[in-house]
């Protein structure tokens, strides 16, 4: 029996109206009044052991999934006697089929960054550990929101991939038109699929018009109408590339998403001026120019972030004889609230994904990273150079002070009343203050360099990714946590949000959704001087300023990934710093004499801590804390004390409650400031006044 509007599911869920009906049930509008967002509910009224197999297995996948072009499960349950629910985001805006029902075709220029993003979605998916296929592409499973996205949903027919190619099957099912001729019958499925499927989408989005059945065309009964004569507009070069992509056998299409991709980019610049980023997964391999190193000195960072495109055997092998040695720092006992944990190497093949420190002894965590100097912070942050072999030398750590330097005082976000804001606590847990007092919520306190202002990010009701229609907000703190009214910062329709202070205390860099998707800008206090530092098709957010100013981090998301790049902080070429390759970085914190980055890295669905020396442009990654006690535990959104001895990160040791924790940065001693049931988030170490 359909769910009626009004009712309330499991105690949570305000049924607002159906969203639309399938052979299985219903999908949902709901209200989720725990969390005060809207969500969709799915339902699978049919509880048969197949197609419970099936409504769990798109659970499953889901859940573990995170990518800006698919919807997140929040929920899964089962009522007795009723039925299967899924709980996801919910996604805004209309799938292309009810486009082209109303609308006709759409144009290349208004579809091309829509075939790019769901490229990217699969390619995020293909590249899982096992990798999961689609299978189910199609107008109808594409949504585009109001900002302009294109939403991949819909995993009801999707595979997983398996080692030892044994798989899991979603329903036997396929949409004429849109389906291959291996997914009809016992055919065996593989990535190919998705690329012909998103090929025949392509055609149809293109033209308003679904393609030959490939059944009929494997059987020579039909042939594939060429693009072009059904919309003469399509350019030549994106009409030859979506007809290889329907190719009716497989070893004739584009290999992977990754190719297609890449073909649909290459097509593109054919014809428009568009600045489209290069997909990591479609970088060429190149053997690099020869350069004369003879006065014993390395190269710069932009020299050493183009040598990402040498092979990554010969990467390897270069890391595997480098003279990695170095002697740990130990501090003193922060005391009873804090417990000694003793850390351990990260192995040469750990779920960093990248090549980890071969050499590292068991002694060696981030005192390593002093085999390489420390950048020249005199007005840039091109590191300096290095003579000859590097030598082993303890971590540089500053003159210990009070624990963390500074006024001892943490800004985070948390629900604790309800509602997100933000608070003001002492690293011993002790004096929480209240900061804001929003009606819908606050979050993302960033401080002043001289600890006395304070720019948070407002409406949030929760940690989130993007936070549409927010605006910045300013307020003054003095030393005993007592905030001035907010003064909103100049603000514009779509959102801003992830502010960060440049070191001179005069701008603010932040994402904003003001020109539909995430971008990096900066701004004055005032509000004036609003500069777009990167106006391209990639979702780039997470700003955070080197220590001199001169540039800024920040991540990136095109082609399935997730990486860190470095750019001017008036904006220009950008350079890549991290290769997330298949998982996903975030979060970037700089330390504060430049030397060395730290951030989040998502592995296999796990949040970790790395650092990585600045001047080596990511080559070299240390998991902070990779075994002991401390390995399993999640660890999240970092930043550094004002001293550079201390993290504090967010953290959830038992899977659900989210905490703030500082750990120093050799990872003997770690405590957790706040070990309340509540979600507490965003933190902010206190510069000195």
């Amino acid at each position: 029996m359909p769910l009626k509007t009004g009712s309330l599911l499991r105690h949570r869920y305000r049924i607002e109206g159906i969203l639309g009906q399938g052979g299985m049930g219903a999908v949902y509008k709901a209200f989720d009044i725990n969390l005060g967002v809207a969500v969709a509910v799915k339902e699978n009224l049919f509880t048969t052991e197949e197609y419970a197999r099936q409504f769990r297995r798109e659970a499953t996948i889901l859940a573990s999934l995170r990518h800006p072009n698919m919807p997140r499960v929040t929920d899964h349950f089962v009522i007795e006697g009723e039925g299967q629910y899924l709980v996801m985001d919910f996604i805004k805006g209309v799938d292309l089929r009810e486009r082209l029902e109303k609308q006709g075709s759409i144009s290349e220029e208004e579809a091309l960054p829509w075939f790019l993003e769901t490229c990217d979605a699969l390619a995020y998916l293909h590249s899982r550990n096992p990798a999961i296929l689609h299978r189910d592409l199609k107008p109808g499973n594409v949504k585009i929101t109001p900002d302009n996205r294109a939403m991949l949903v819909d995993f009801g027919l999707a595979k997983i991939v398996e080692k030892g190619n044994a798989t899991t099957t979603g329903a036997k099912a396929m949409t004429p038109g849109f389906s291959p001729p291996e997914q009809y019958g016992t055919g065996k499925t593989d990535s190919r699929t998705d690329v012909y499927s998103l090929g025949a989408t392509c055609y149809a989005v293109l033209t308003a018009t679904i393609p030959e059945d490939s059944l009929e065309r494997a059987m020579g009964r039909d042939e594939l109408t060429p693009i072009r004569k059904r919309n003469p507009k399509v350019s030549i070069a994106l009409g030859d590339v979506i007809s290889k992509a329907l190719a009716v056998e497989p070893s004739k299409r584009y290999q992977s998403i990754a190719e297609f991709a890449s073909a649909l980019q290459s097509a593109s610049r054919s014809r428009y001026p568009t600045v489209i980023r290069d997909y990591h997964n479609l970088q060429q391999t190149v053997v690099p120019t020869a350069v004369d190193d003879t006065d014993g000195t390395e190269p710069v960072i932009s020299r050493r972030i183009r040598k990402r495109s040498i092979p990554k055997l010969l990467v390897a092998g270069l890391a595997a004889i480098a003279v990695l040695i170095g002697v740990f720092v130990t501090i003193p006992d922060l005391g009873s609230k804090l417990v000694g944990i003793l850390s351990q190497p990260a192995s040469a093949t750990s779920d960093g994904g990248e090549t980890i420190d071969p050499g590292a002894s068991p002694t060696q965590i981030l005192a390593v990273l002093a085999a390489s100097s420390t950048p020249t912070l005199a007005g840039t942050d091109t590191p300096s150079a290095v003579a000859g072999e590097a030598t082993a030398t303890p971590f540089p750590l500053p003159t210990a002070t009070s624990t963390g330097g500074g006024l001892g005082q943490i800004a985070f976000a948390s629900n604790r009343d309800g509602q997100a804001q933000v608070y003001l606590i002492n690293i011993d847990g002790e004096d929480i203050t209240q900061l804001t007092n929003k009606g819908e919520g606050a979050c993302q306190p960033a401080w002043s360099p001289a600890g006395d202002k304070l720019v948070f990010t407002s409406p949030c009701r929760a940690n989130q990714e993007q936070y549409p229609g927010s605006s910045l907000w300013l307020i003054e703190v003095d030393p005993l946590g007592n905030a001035s009214d907010p003064r909103q910062l100049h603000t514009a329709p779509g959102g801003d949000y992830d502010p960060a202070w440049d070191p001179n205390g005069n701008r603010i860099a932040f994402t904003s959704l003001r020109t539909n998707r995430p971008q990096i800008f900066t701004m004055d206090l005032d509000g004036e001087n609003i500069k777009n530092l990167n106006d391209d098709l990639a979702y780039n957010r997470l700003p955070e300023w080197s220590p001199t100013g001169a540039q800024i981090i920040f991540a990136s998301s095109l082609s399935g990934i997730t990486e860190l790049w470095i750019m001017p902080a008036q904006g220009g070429e950008a350079e890549k710093f991290s290769a997330g390759d298949t998982q996903r970085d975030t979060h970037a914190a700089w330390s504060p004499d430049g030397s060395i980055v730290l951030y989040q890295r998502v592995v296999g669905g796990l949040s970790r801590l790395v650092v990585a020396p600045f001047e080596e442009a990511g080559y070299r990654v240390i998991r902070v804390c990779p075994e002991g006690p401390l390995a399993s535990q999640p660890m999240a959104e970092p930043s550094w004390s004002p001293d550079g001895q201390w993290i504090v990160f967010e953290a959830w040791p038992d899977g659900e409650n989210h905490n703030i924790a500082i750990i120093s940065v050799n990872c003997t001693n770690y405590g957790e400031i706040i070990s309340d049931p509540l979600l507490d988030f965003d933190a902010a170490w206190r510069p000195s006044p």
